[in-house]
């Protein structure tokens, strides 16, 4: 487990997430946006619920795609958890029936450029296990033990977080209470994926550069004495633009200093693109 930077700033393929974004902004407008309403589930009325056979037709209406195109694009949404499951939330796909589904909040999204540490997660399992009095999935006791001794220094401020969080949220109604901790649990499933659950935010290797930023050419300068052959100098982080003149090239060796006439006779680049530059009397 390693702390990942979700955000993936060097990352352009991530462009695609905004327009899901900006489809999932249409769905909630209270106009032409998909139909929410108070839902009964378990004991409690969930507010702004909605049922994954009312998400894929608007999906088919606004865009005018096939059934199977619609479905596929409603997966690709729940899988990215801008929408999280309120009955089945291990199941991060869209039914087709009156299962129901709320939208996650903008806070939770995966282009928040945010990353998901290791203490965030560990203080979630460990309220979970107050919550659940030590009773947590198999996947998450691994987890729950492996972090208690990668952050072991810190546990006492994880433990304080955990319980204090469980406190506060004690204090909210069934209902906002339910919601939240689907949103957390929806979270974690995108972004701690359990084995054998496909993580859609694994990209392999970070970049170590920005492609998208200006190249500046670097030029490699060697300066060959006929007299010596051993007073060459390595001038490197000059710009082409910025070539030092003919007689600030050869360094200060002691032949050199004695006014030796030495002119620039060759300059020529090699595949590393650096020049030499020969000087001769």
């Amino acid at each position: 487990m390693t702390i990942r930077h979700q955000g993936q700033q060097y990352r352009p393929r991530m462009a695609f997430l905004q327009k899901i974004e900006a489809l999932v902004k249409d769905m909630q407008n209270p106009e032409t946006g998909v139909r929410m309403q108070n839902q009964r589930v378990l004991v409690t009325s969930v507010p702004h619920a909605m049922t994954g056979g009312d998400v894929l037709q608007w999906i088919i209406q606004r865009l005018w795609i096939s059934n199977l195109e619609a479905q596929n694009l409603g997966n690709f949404i729940v899988k990215y958890g801008y929408i999280y499951p309120l009955q089945d939330p291990k199941n991060l796909v869209l039914k087709p029936d009156s299962s129901l589904y709320r939208f996650q909040t903008p806070y939770f999204w995966p282009t928040q450029q945010w990353p998901a540490e290791d203490t965030d997660y560990a203080i979630y399992l460990a309220k979970r296990n107050i919550k659940k009095k030590g009773i947590l999935e198999e996947y998450e006791k691994e987890n729950y033990d492996f972090l208690n001794k990668k952050i072991n220094y810190k546990w006492d401020f994880v433990i304080m977080q955990a319980k204090e969080q469980y406190r506060t949220g004690k204090e909210r109604n069934k209902a906002d209470r339910y919601a939240l901790d689907c949103q957390e649990k929806a979270y974690w499933l995108v972004h701690r994926s359990p084995p054998g659950m496909n993580n859609v935010l694994d990209y392999g290797l970070d970049r170590v550069t920005n492609p998208n930023e200006v190249k500046v050419n670097q030029l490699s300068f060697y300066c060959v004495c006929a007299h010596t052959g051993h007073c060459g100098a390595v001038r490197r982080n000059r710009t082409q633009a910025a070539l030092p003149s003919p007689a600030a090239q050869c360094p200060p060796h002691p032949l050199c200093r004695k006014g030796l006439g030495l002119s620039v006779v060759a300059a020529f680049p090699t595949t590393r693109r650096s020049y030499f530059f020969l000087f001769l009397p």
